[in-house]
């Protein structure tokens, strides 16, 4: 099965986000089969991909990847602020229920929309 990178990047950040601002300030293990059928090799090592991404990028943090768990993971000052960050649209959404609400719907293209808006504000 062919898989769109950006399209996996997109879901992966959303479902960690919405993860880790539900658990905050707790930290949470990330097992990437939680999130993507381990059959799907593909999708499963861009998954990985966005998750150590997030941590390079310093979205969020963990202590240790376990074969295919990531421990004591949890969102760092940076990532807070920006799921915290209120939607230009209405003004009383938070970005952080944004991708809830996106999540919920199955947008992928809710979704990606999202993301790029976190990355705009994370430059």
């Amino acid at each position: 099965m062919i898989t769109n990178n950006r399209d996996d990047f997109n879901q992966c950040v959303a479902l960690v986000f919405d993860r880790l601002y539900q658990e905050f300030p707790k930290e949470t293990n990330i097992t990437v089969d939680e999130f993507v059928d381990s059959s799907n090799e593909e999708m499963t090592d861009n998954y990985f991909a966005t998750i150590r991404f997030l941590q390079r990028e310093g979205f969020i943090s963990y202590q240790i990847l376990n074969y295919d768990t990531f421990t004591g993971v949890t969102l760092t000052i940076k990532g807070l602020k920006i799921l915290d960050t209120l939607s230009t649209g209405d003004g009383e959404t938070t970005i952080a229920q944004e991708i809830s609400i996106a999540l919920q719907q199955h947008s992928k293209k809710l979704i990606g929309a999202i993301i790029q808006k976190i990355i705009n504000l994370s430059l």
